[in-house]
């Protein structure tokens, strides 16, 4: 009797040990980041349940895009009600993410066959928009997913497992990107001051970009980006914040000289930039109100 009491102590204990562990492995950003593909990428993190909280994912007044319609209609999902974190990675293989939230694993089974995909052992596939876009996804557990979309239909399977921890310091604002400052330099299509800027940008071996609450009341203060650059020597770092000044004043020549300039938020947002430096660091910050914020969000 004591035998079997025993046994089944030590398989509670297990149990919890386990539960502990993979909720460890979600919770600790450094541990959630080493499912990710060993490649330099941008890694985009979003608590949304701290952001619901203040306020800031309310009931969009647009009309969703169709395409988000159509996955709402299908799922019944919606990030705004339903998602509680996102972590992603943009690489050249791929586009990576684990969700933490509420899922209806049958309905998006259900969803994926009537839209010519299939599911096989929880692992769903189906074509994305155009032919090298095969999205895929997977549990990890009940309240979390693995999504990818890459030219294999079998790239959620690399998020199933843990590796080394990421041992480089992680901000803990409710919303981050970090950027190898090479990918940056990679960017063609923008408009040509803002290319500048990330060009300068370039420059810096990783750049980090928080968004946070600039005052008490985030529906009244709205939040502010703060950047975190990282050069090389610390005459990188004057230069890029040199840089980084020059281009902020062409953007508010370019909306003093243009009308459709004058409308456009995010160009508002860049104009109001402010930077310094520090030995190797250059640091900046964008004020951004809320009401940009509803303006970004509205549609989705």
């Amino acid at each position: 009797m004591l035998g079997v009491c025993g046994a089944a102590i030590l398989l509670a204990g297990a149990g919890i040990w386990r539960s502990v562990r993979m909720d460890r492995e979600f919770r600790d950003p450094r541990l959630l980041l080493s499912r990710f593909p060993p490649e330099d990428s941008l890694v985009f993190s979003a608590d949304v349940a701290r952001l619901r909280r203040g306020g800031l994912l309310g009931p969009s007044k647009a009309a969703p895009e169709p395409e988000y319609k159509a996955f709402l209609d299908g799922t019944g999902f919606d990030y705004r009600r339903d998602l509680d974190s996102l972590t992603a990675a943009f690489s050249r293989s791929g586009t990576y993410f684990v969700l933490r939230g509420r899922f209806d694993w049958k309905q998006l089974q259900t969803y994926a066959e009537r839209n010519g995909g299939s599911c096989y052992q929880q692992l769903c596939r189906m074509q994305g928009s155009t032919p090298e876009r095969r999205i895929s996804w997977l549990p990890l557990r009940p309240d979390a997913m693995a999504l990818a979309v890459s030219t294999s239909d079998l790239a959620a399977t690399r998020l199933t497992k843990t590796g080394d921890a990421v041992t480089s310091p992680l901000p803990g604002s409710p919303v981050w990107i970090s950027v190898p400052g090479s990918e940056l330099q990679r960017q063609s299509a923008m408009a040509p001051n803002l290319k500048f800027m990330l060009s300068a940008l370039g420059s810096a071996d990783r750049v980090v970009i928080t968004f946070d609450a600039a005052g008490s009341d985030v529906k009244a203060a709205g939040i502010e980006a703060r950047l975190d650059a990282t050069c090389r020597t610390d005459d990188a770092a004057k230069v890029l914040a040199s840089q980084l000044r020059i281009a902020t004043s062409d953007l508010k020549e370019a909306q003093a000289r243009q009308h459709a300039a004058q409308d456009d938020q995010i160009l508002a947002v860049l104009t109001k930039g402010s930077f310094d430096q520090t030995g190797r660091k250059v640091t900046g910050s964008w004020p951004l109100a809320k009401t940009v914020l509803d303006s970004l969000l509205a549609g989705i």
